[in-house]
């Protein structure tokens, strides 16, 4: 497997930030129920239009997005791969310049049965250990982002994940589609 450079962006989602949304992603974050769940989101997928803007060399607001049938962004212009993931207070951003990314981020909690929903996914021969379970579903998820393929859908062989730095409490994963991901960190926005 060849291994390809993923840049990773990690985002501290309680950082004060400008909103750089959209018309239609203000009307999005307005849906949200819980206020704390609005900023998360905002901060999140503003993050995400600064850091694509660099990489694309174009103003945040003019980069629009289209979405595969399971949710999975994808620019309308531009040759580059991304992927958001944001739990709680803290996002990830993984940019790779031509092949399929996915990233997972979760906080790691005591009151979920990870073992039981890694075994509803089709998951076997599970690690023991809470950091290990949670670790294991972010490399699954990373790899089922990384070709926008549904969550209970077994994801091929040729999708690699590997673990990648995340904040204290929380797992994290990169995958890449028929590449071995080499983590570079890039820093926050």
């Amino acid at each position: 497997m060849v291994p390809v450079t993923v840049d990773i962006w990690t985002i501290s989602l309680t950082e004060p930030r400008p909103a750089i949304l959209t018309p239609e992603e203000s009307a999005r974050a307005a849906r949200f129920h819980f206020e704390h769940d609005r900023i998360h989101w905002t901060a999140a997928h503003s993050a995400l239009r600064i850091i694509l803007s660099r990489y694309l060399n174009t103003p945040p607001l003019d980069i629009t997005f289209t979405t595969g049938p399971y949710g999975k962004p994808d620019l309308t212009t531009g040759n580059l791969e991304f992927n958001l993931s944001h739990s709680r207070a803290w996002a990830m951003v993984a940019i790779c310049p031509s092949t399929p990314v996915g990233i997972d981020l979760e906080g790691i909690r005591e009151n979920v049965d990870m073992a039981k929903l890694l075994a509803r996914t089709g998951e076997t021969n599970l690690p023991l250990g809470r950091q290990a379970l949670f670790q294991r579903w972010t490399e699954r998820e990373a790899r089922t982002k990384a070709t926008g393929s549904p969550l209970l859908q077994q994801p091929e062989a040729h999708i690699i994940a590997v673990p990648i730095e995340a904040p204290a409490g929380f797992a994290a994963s990169v995958a890449l589609v028929s590449a071995l991901p080499q983590p570079r960190y890039c820093g926050s926005v």
